[in-house]
């Protein structure tokens, strides 16, 4: 593959990923809005059927953003460590762990939750890589900095996917933790990939 077509291939799943996550943004700055609305309108708003028929909205709306985040990061993060011929079947390798799990647990939520254990667990090795200098991982800019800052966002939004998908429902103390944890690797990957020098 000629080096154009590889620029042109991350810049697809970067625009995607992004316009992805932009609608998700949306979605939750909207039914935070309306959430506000109907808290002042509505007598007992949170405890009536109101705001149940409320969250069935927010998660068919959210379904499938976060599938196509979940779909778009499984492309993303192992065209770093393989080769774009290998990495159809390493991504196709990152499925039947999910689909296991949700037919299991009969729940996509389950499913989702899982495809993104073994995307975080790849790109975990993706981090420790880049921080060795080796395996042969693959980045668009130069710069061991910007290189480990790139690797650290991608866990990031790993993470804050979990926490989307799968610890909506848990301990408060457990969803505050993974989330600060997702926010720490985003600030940080964020400022090495924007401040690092090359």
């Amino acid at each position: 593959m000629t080096e154009e077509r590889t620029r042109g291939w991350d810049f697809t799943l970067m625009a995607t990923t992004i316009l992805l996550l932009a609608a998700l943004g949306v979605q939750s700055l909207a039914g935070t809005l309306y959430s506000w609305w109907a808290h002042d309108a509505f007598v007992n708003w949170e405890s009536g059927p109101g705001y149940t028929a409320f969250v069935g909205v927010m998660d068919v709306v959210a379904a499938p953003l976060v599938a196509g985040i979940v779909v778009v990061l499984g492309l993303c993060v192992p065209k770093r460590v393989f080769a774009r011929r290998v990495l159809v079947a390493v991504s196709a390798g990152l499925i039947p762990p999910g689909l296991v799990a949700g037919a299991v647990g009969r729940s996509l939520a389950t499913g989702l939750t899982a495809y993104l254990v073994a995307a975080a667990m790849l790109q975990t090795a993706v981090v420790a890589l880049t921080l060795a200098r080796g395996g042969g991982v693959a980045y668009i800019t130069e710069g061991r900095g910007r290189n480990l800052g790139s690797a650290l966002l991608h866990l990031g939004f790993i993470v804050f996917c979990l926490v989307v998908v799968a610890l909506q429902d848990a301990a408060l103390p457990l969803m505050l933790g993974v989330f600060f944890t997702s926010a720490i690797l985003l600030a940080a990957g964020s400022a090495m990939s924007f401040y690092s020098r090359r």
